[in-house]
C-alpha cells in the first residue's frame, strides 16, 4: 500500500513514527548535549505530513507528553485511510478491488503483519506461504483459470484463489483449525478453568463469495456465519451446562465482536498469569498469524509448480 504514495510522504512517514516511538531513548542519548527542542528535519517531516494528511492532529507528534501511545500505528492508520480514498478517487475500482480494501480495513486484519517471527512457537511461514498471502490480499492473479483443482480435482480453480480458500480437501477440520488450536490452546486452557466450562467453535469464511456489484458490507459474512453457529449449538450446549461462545472471522483475519472480546478476555488472563508482561496485542497477533499461515497452506497447496 505504501507503494501508492509518493517516497517523500513515505519518509516523512516512517521518520515520524520512528521518531515518536523512541522519545526516551532520545532524551537518554542527548542528556548532557544541550539539545532541546525539535530539530528542522522532524519539524519539516511534520509539516509534509500535516499536507498529506490534513485531517490528522499532527501537532500531538511534536512533543513527547502528547505523542500517541502507539504513533506508529495511529500513523498507520491514517495513511492507509489516505490510500483508499485516493484510489477511490483516482481510480475505477471493480467490485472486488473496493471490497477488498474494506477488509483490509476491518479489526485486527492486519495485526499478523507485526507479529515477530518464532520457529519454535510454529510462528513463521515460508517465503512463499508470505509471498502469496500478500498475492491473496493485493488481488494479484495466482492459479490458471478453469484448470481443474489438484487437491479434490472436481472443481475448477478460479485465479484469485477463492475455492482454494473453501476446498474441503486436505485438511478435514478446515484449513485453520490446527494453526489457531495451537496458536491459542494454551491461553484457552487458562480461561475455560475459570467458571463455566465452554465450546469454542471456530469458523473461517471468505468475505467475498458470492461478490455482487453493490451492497457489499466488510464483516458481514463471519457475522452470518456466527449466528448460524449460535443457532445450531448454543441451546444444546447450554442444556449441558456448557457457554457457548462462536468464534468467527474471515480469511482477512477481521474478527466478530465476540472473537474480540473472547480474545480479550484470554489476553487479560494471560497478563495475570505471566510474571513477564506481553505487549498489549500479544494474542490478537499470535492469532492472526495463526489465521494467515493457515490460509496460506490452502493456497500454496494449489499453486502451479512453476510458481513455487
Amino acid at each position: 500500500m505504501l507503494g501508492l504514495f509518493s517516497a517523500r510522504d513515505v519518509g516523512a512517514y516512517a521518520f515520524v513514527a520512528s521518531r515518536a516511538q523512541s522519545w526516551e531513548l532520545q532524551d537518554h542519548i542527548l542528556r548532557n548535549s544541550g539539545v532541546v527542542g525539535l530539530d528542522p528535519d522532524y519539524q519539516q517531516a511534520l509539516e509534509r505530513l500535516n499536507v498529506s494528511l490534513p485531517d490528522l492532529d499532527i501537532g500531538g507528534f511534536s512533543n513527547k507528553d502528547t505523542a500517541p501511545s502507539k504513533p506508529q500505528k495511529t500513523l498507520a492508520n491514517a495513511l492507509f485511510s489516505k490510500i483508499a480514498q485516493s484510489l477511490g478517487e483516482a481510480f475505477d475500482l471493480s467490485p472486488r478491488q473496493k471490497a477488498v480494501f474494506e477488509c483490509l480495513k476491518g479489526p485486527h486484519a492486519q495485526e499478523f503483519l507485526i507479529v515477530i517471527p518464532i520457529e519454535g512457537l510454529g510462528q513463521c511461514m515460508s517465503a512463499v506461504e508470505y509471498r502469496t498471502i500478500l498475492k491473496y490480499r493485493l488481488m494479484i492473479p495466482m492459479y490458471p483459470e478453469d484448470e481443474t483443482c489438484p487437491i479434490c480435482r472436481k472443481a475448477c480453480m478460479d485465479k484469485y484463489g477463492e475455492h482454494a480458500v473453501h476446498c474441503p480437501r486436505e485438511f478435514p477440520h478446515g484449513p485453520y483449525g490446527r494453526e489457531i488450536y495451537s496458536a491459542t490452546s494454551g491461553s484457552a486452557r487458562l480461561w475455560l478453568g475459570w467458571g463455566k466450562h465452554a465450546c469454542v467453535d471456530l469458523t473461517g469464511v471468505s468475505p467475498l463469495v458470492g461478490l455482487r456489484e453493490n451492497g457489499f458490507v466488510a464483516g458481514l459474512a463471519a457475522r452470518k456465519a456466527e449466528s448460524k453457529k449460535v443457532d445450531k449449538h448454543a441451546k444444546a450446549c447450554a442444556e449441558n451446562q456448557h457457554v457457548f461462545i462462536p468464534f468467527a472471522f474471515d480469511t482477512f483475519g477481521s474478527l466478530t465482536p465476540e472473537a474480540i472480546n473472547f480474545l480479550t478476555r484470554v489476553q487479560r488472563v494471560i497478563h495475570s498469569n505471566c510474571s513477564t508482561p506481553r505487549g498489549q496485542g500479544f494474542v490478537f497477533g499470535r492469532l492472526g498469524f495463526a489465521i494467515q499461515k493457515g490460509l496460506a497452506a490452502q493456497l500454496v497447496a494449489r499453486l502451479p509448480s512453476v510458481l513455487m
